[in-house]
């Protein structure tokens, strides 16, 4: 069965493997398009590549746009072991705490 390797888990692609923390992984890219406005996550890579270099341990770096407390969000989403990934109630309770602490940046000013 074909499905989009760039943002699937790891132990989705190698072991078919679905499960709510490969979704989490998931929506650590999902952040990641987000964040870049739509790019395409592992740019300038194949699907082979990608599932290589993360079978090496990479992950994108963090975008010029994007910050230190987001990008911390998405290494959580995207770690090797599912079991260390975060819930999606934690992840939940993290961006609105997030949201909270930076709306005043995104407010119009009078």
């Amino acid at each position: 069965a074909k499905f989009p390797i760039k943002w699937t888990a790891p132990e989705a692609i190698n072991f078919g493997c679905f499960t709510i923390k490969s979704d989490v992984w998931s929506f650590g890219i999902l952040l990641y398009e987000i964040v870049t406005y739509g790019k395409i996550p592992y740019p300038g890579r194949t699907n082979a590549d990608v599932m290589t270099a993360l079978s090496q341990g990479y992950r994108m770096p963090r975008m010029e746009n994007c910050p230190d407390e987001l990008y911390d969000i998405m290494k959580m989403c995207w770690k090797e072991k599912a079991e260390e990934r975060p819930t999606f109630d934690y992840l939940q309770s993290v961006l609105d705490d997030f949201y909270t602490a930076t709306e005043g940046q995104y407010q119009q000013q009078p």
